[in-house]
């Protein structure tokens, strides 16, 4: 089937070629054709209602893609993570400590990020997922730092906080 789903070819008229090849060759199509297909459907409506990333899109700034990057905080890289459920690709960025409480401030406005808290050994977010409504994509964010105690008005202190933006490409 993977011959005739040529790309801008709509599944129909690839089921309709498969068809009318089967018939000049007088055999009947693939058993299970069907259902494989209504698999396929099921399976695509998951990963758009569980927000995954459609196939072929990039890692990248995620940041600076959704116009949504604050001001000081550096893009380090992107890696896709084949080897982890439900294999992310993780944007990872630093901002200077003397800026983060500007930063953290500005991903809590633009994504709804709870404020850092400290518990044992350093700064850092509850988990927090946020959905971009005009792609359906969700996106994990956190930051944090592991540091002594510094309370916030110290923060200048810190060399740097670690953020990461991470966004699905397969189903859980």
């Amino acid at each position: 089937m993977q011959y005739y789903l040529k790309p801008g070819r709509s599944p129909a008229v690839a089921r309709l070629a498969l068809l009318l090849t089967a018939a000049a060759l007088g055999c009947a199509p693939v058993p299970g054709y069907a259902q494989a297909q209504e698999i396929q459907a099921r399976d695509a409506a998951e990963a758009r209602a569980q927000g995954v990333a459609p196939p072929g899109m990039p890692c990248q700034d995620f940041l600076q893609a959704l116009g949504r990057k604050p001001e000081g905080v550096e893009y380090l890289g992107c890696e896709r993570h084949d080897d982890l459920q439900a294999r992310p690709m993780i944007a990872r960025y630093r901002v200077a400590g003397a800026a983060a409480a500007r930063a953290e401030a500005d991903l809590g406005l633009a994504f709804g990020m709870p404020p850092l808290e400290f518990a044992c050994c350093g700064w850092g977010t509850k988990p927090h997922w946020w959905r971009d409504e005009r792609t359906g994509l969700q996106y994990g964010l956190g930051m944090g730092t592991e540091t002594p105690r510094y309370p916030r008005a110290d923060w200048g202190r810190i060399p740097g906080f670690d953020i990461t933006v991470a966004v699905y490409t397969e189903i859980i």
